[in-house]
């Protein structure tokens, strides 16, 4: 049967390794994904062991950082506050050349996100920013966006009373049709936490959940939050012991929310004041709850060890030692974000953009520092992003 005059011409036949060496050359980590969401037979060939390895994206890709610019060394430094969240993208290809793109380049339907800061990025490439509530009562907005696949999703208003501070957002699960995102607010003069969970498949907030951590402990909400065994992760401090600092494990039920202490080794107590040297994070490679603690140049990685009975502890799992440059006397790393996906650490230190691979030890500049004020990574892991996807 002859084709209609108007159907779309047909690509050509060709050999799988041609294929192959044309997505090898198509660019990004975005660029890839969504070419195996066009097609059964790119999808295959993408997922090919050969492919991932010979792209160099079979672990996680860092495609750039969201930030602000809040340099107070620029002229005009109240024009640079008053800046909205842009994209500094990296180049793979040339090491430490960055491009600077304004949110509506990056993100689709950006246009009311001017006044968004990006929150927090999960592996399989969404990403959720969020608005906090204005002078003039405007509630709490957030907006969960998936570059890869070119989508934008406003939630809901986050119902809130005028006593609620210090919003966080942590995504509790995501798969390639539905996640859930849980906002976390501390409860002002009381201690407690109101917390609520957002489910995609609703579309709706769900009921409050209030609840007062055990041993008057107070939630750190400036250190980024890790999901780990389906259990919330928070750095908290007490007021009773002013050089210890704890985890706090926050597992949400339907009607209630469980909460339990996990001490942190005492080595992590050194500066209660300042979150910057710790981070949570749930090891990909080890599978268990680790704490990332940075002491000038530095870093130890404990891991949270339970032998299946009543012994739970930490054990000191490695020691990296920085290399700073001697004949940089600004060296004083602080951290700047940790992806879980990877294993990697990134430092702000002096004039630089820093990543640690805490496997290996080896330690790159990414960029350049501007003084800037780093909200979160965007590090999508392919294989995640490949996985999540709706089957054909």
């Amino acid at each position: 049967m002859a084709e209609p005059a108007d159907a779309p011409p047909r690509l050509p036949h060709l050999p799988a390794d041609i294929f192959m060496e044309i997505l090898s050359r198509v660019g990004g980590v975005v660029a890839v994904v969504r070419c195996a969401a066009t097609c059964k037979a790119w999808r295959r060939l993408i997922l090919e062991p050969s492919f991932l390895s010979r792209h160099r994206v079979g672990s996680s890709s860092l495609l750039g950082f969201f930030f602000r610019d809040t340099s107070q060394k620029r002229a005009h430094r109240r024009r640079y506050l008053r800046r909205p969240t842009r994209f500094l993208l990296l180049h793979s290809s040339q090491p430490q050349a960055t491009t600077e793109l304004h949110m509506s380049q990056f993100l689709p339907n950006a246009a009311g996100l001017s006044r968004f800061n990006a929150v927090v990025a999960s592996g399989a490439g969404r990403l959720a920013l969020g608005r906090a509530k204005g002078s003039s009562g405007e509630p709490i907005r957030i907006c969960v966006c998936d570059p890869m696949a070119g989508t934008s999703t406003f939630l809901p208003p986050l119902p809130t009373s005028t006593t609620l501070f210090r919003e966080s957002l942590v995504f509790l699960d995501a798969d390639g049709s539905s996640f859930r995102l849980v906002a976390a607010v501390e409860m002002n003069w009381t201690g407690k936490i109101l917390l609520r969970v957002f489910s995609s498949r609703t579309g709706q907030w769900g009921a409050a959940l209030t609840a007062q951590p055990p041993d008057n402990l107070v939630v750190l909400f400036g250190s980024p939050a890790v999901v780990h065994h389906g259990a919330v992760h928070w750095i908290c401090e007490t007021r009773a012991h002013p050089y210890t600092v704890h985890a706090l494990a926050v597992r949400l039920g339907q009607t209630e929310v469980s909460m339990r202490r996990v001490d942190l080794p005492l080595q992590a107590g050194i500066n209660r004041h300042n979150t910057k040297p710790l981070r949570l994070s749930s090891s990909a490679h080890q599978g268990c709850l680790s704490l990332v603690l940075l002491d000038k140049s530095v870093i130890s990685i404990w891991n949270f060890q339970d032998d299946g009975t009543a012994g739970k502890s930490w054990a000191l799992h490695k020691t990296v030692y920085l290399m700073p440059d001697p004949f940089a006397p600004w060296w004083s790393p602080s951290i700047a974000a940790l992806c879980d996906q990877s294993g990697s650490l990134f430092l702000t230190a002096g004039q630089g953009l820093f990543m640690v691979n805490l496997e290996t030890g080896m330690t790159s500049k990414v960029c350049d520092a501007r003084c800037d004020k780093y909200e979160c990574p965007y590090m999508p892991d392919l294989r995640s992003c490949l996985g999540a996807m709706k089957s054909f």
